[in-house]
């Protein structure tokens, strides 16, 4: 049984009428409220929740603060004291990310000194790929020492009640950074990437909780845009051919165009988040180039356009076929239950932080919340919380909170992208859609298990049959030559499908491509698939005029072939 995101699958868009989209479910407030009652009661003596990594501590009080809870709660102080003294020698990625976000979303300004401690312990641990395995180096003895003593002042403070006022947001710059943090940081550019990680395999999950915390460095002035550069580097390099990536770092092969490696869900939302905090980089510097002249009649805006980015779109688009439409009140569908090994509640995490940094209320034409919040009323326990692999000092309920509060984690970075991106689903809908009969008639033979997992080893959520039926594809007006070409490959014996199909890929003349296309709708199966990878191989090797002519065709299949070219060339 096929256990990845295949080409097809991640492609397709569905190309029926589509429901009414279903509103959020109600008793939402409830279940957030049940949730946060049993995350606080989770909390130890000493501040901690019960988890190896201080990170699911820093994780459970940065849910608290996403979820109302006022700075001031005892639980969130608990948590942060704790957070404090485990950051002091933190090398764990996870951890110092976590970390990161939590002391920056709580604002106390004694803080931004083991920020800028961890976000230098962070860039010392990018290896040359543009990525971080589990640990970045170790801390120098020095440092400790300095924390150390900065956190003795800080606890001073607090019992003399003389905590400082936080200061304005991103007001600083590299040169405000302390003496100690500078010198650290121009050793790490001497010293080049790597740190521990140097030689051993990293991956997109630990990348992308490091890519949080780099864009929320920035806020403090640490420079973290070479960093962010090779993220955006990473991500385009390594993209699979059907839009996605994959948990570890699949290296492009020269001349070979995209990869073909092993999708996930969750690693295509951690590629997407890449992209994102790339582009905020960009039109952020834009935007201050901008106010140094401003023009009233053109108020300054995003330069950088992720909507024009095939990349983007087609990492978009492939979210789209994991996700599905709310059950609500239709007649025969289930909301599924959740694995209990799986890793389904940080995939929805993954999907929210995606979907709220690009301001997207559907993906697919596909209300994403609405589907993600139905899964999660549905398989909430009775004790209120959540369940799956990362059970253990709840971190699955924090993953399941976050979703239903719609947390963002980067306001500042939603902001850059506003309104830059549509659904890029609506788009091809309007004008009927490319390819779901198949992944329809794979869903409904019950053949089809799509991966939804953050780690190495694969775990499933088995999608629920549909019901739905698509209209047959209407037939297609070509040349004569076109027509002969098109049947021959119809008509063709079992052992000569091939042949006759290399010989509409690799001839020239724009008969071939058109008779490629005709053909694809009468085709099925893996013969089908061969013949939409031949019309794109096609495409790649057109002209870049040519292809934007392509993109724009009345004919689906060349439309659909035509972005493929697009991304290979």
């Amino acid at each position: 049984m096929q256990r990845t995101l295949s080409v097809l699958s991640l492609i397709v868009i569905l190309t029926w009428v589509l429901p009414g989209r279903a509103g959020a479910p109600e008793g939402i407030e409830k279940a957030v409220d049940r949730g946060l009652t049993f995350l606080k009661g989770q909390q130890r003596g000493d501040g901690t929740w019960p988890h190896g990594e201080i990170g699911a501590t820093a994780l459970a009080a940065l849910t608290l603060l996403e979820c109302g809870v006022p700075g001031s709660d005892p639980a969130v102080q608990k948590a942060a004291d704790a957070v404090r003294k485990a950051s002091i020698d933190l090398t764990h990625t996870y951890s110092l990310a976590l970390s990161v976000l939590f002391l920056d979303r709580l604002g106390e300004p004694v803080d931004i000194s083991l920020i800028e401690s961890m976000t230098v312990r962070l860039l010392a641990g990018q290896n040359p790929n543009g990525g971080w395995t589990y640990q970045c180096p170790n801390i120098p003895e020095s440092e400790v020492r300095r924390l150390t003593g900065l956190l003795n002042q800080r606890n001073e403070l607090v019992a003399g009640q003389g905590l400082p006022k936080p200061a304005a947001p991103g007001k600083r710059t590299p040169r405000d950074l302390p003496q100690e943090i500078q010198q650290q940081l121009q050793l790490v550019n001497q010293q080049g990437p790597g740190g521990p990680g140097k030689g051993h395999r990293d991956d997109n999950s630990n990348t992308q909780f490091a890519t949080l915390a780099m864009w929320v460095a920035r806020r403090h002035g640490l420079p973290t845009e070479q960093a962010i550069a090779k993220l955006n580097l990473r991500f385009r390099s390594s993209q699979n051919a059907d839009g996605g990536w994959e948990y570890g770092f699949n290296a492009p092969t020269p001349g070979k165009g995209l990869n073909k490696g092993n999708s996930t869900a969750t690693m295509t939302c951690a590629g997407l988040l890449g992209l994102a905090v790339a582009y905020g980089v960009g039109n952020e510097a834009a935007l201050k180039t901008d106010a140094k002249a401003p023009d009233p009649i053109k108020p300054a805006k995003p330069q950088f356009d992720p909507a024009k980015d095939i990349s983007v779109r087609a990492a978009l688009i492939a979210l789209s076929t994991i996700i599905d439409h709310p059950v609500g009140d239709r007649k025969g569908r289930q909301v599924p239950s959740i694995d209990k090994s799986g890793r389904m509640y940080y995939f929805l995490w993954s999907l929210e932080r995606v979907a709220v940094a690009f301001g997207l209320s559907t993906i697919g034409n596909k209300d994403w919340y609405a589907w993600g919040a139905e899964i999660l009323l549905a398989n909430q326990d009775a004790n209120g919380s959540w369940n799956a692999a990362y059970s253990g000092g709840g971190v699955d309920t924090c993953f399941a909170l976050l979703f239903l509060r719609r947390a963002n984690l980067a306001r500042d970075l939603s902001a850059t992208l506003k309104g830059a991106f549509p659904d890029p689903g609506e788009i091809v809908l309007k004008a009927g859609g490319i390819g779901g009969e198949d992944l329809l008639a794979t869903m409904a033979a019950g053949k089809s298990k799509l991966a939804l997992t953050g780690d190495d080893a694969p775990t499933e959520m088995a999608r629920r049959p549909v019901d739905d039926k698509t209209p047959p594809s209407p037939p297609r007006n070509v040349d004569a030559e076109a027509g002969r070409l098109r049947d021959e490959l119809l008509k063709a014996p079992a052992d000569k499908q091939m042949s006759v199909l290399e010989k509409l890929r690799d001839s020239e003349g724009a008969v071939f491509t058109q008779a490629l296309s005709a053909a694809i709708p009468n085709l099925s199966g893996s013969l089908k698939t061969q013949a939409r990878d031949a019309l794109a191989e096609r495409m790649a090797r057109m002209t870049a005029a040519t292809l934007k002519d392509k993109l724009t065709d009345d004919d689906l299949e060349v439309r659909r072939a035509a972005a493929l070219g697009t991304a290979m060339k």
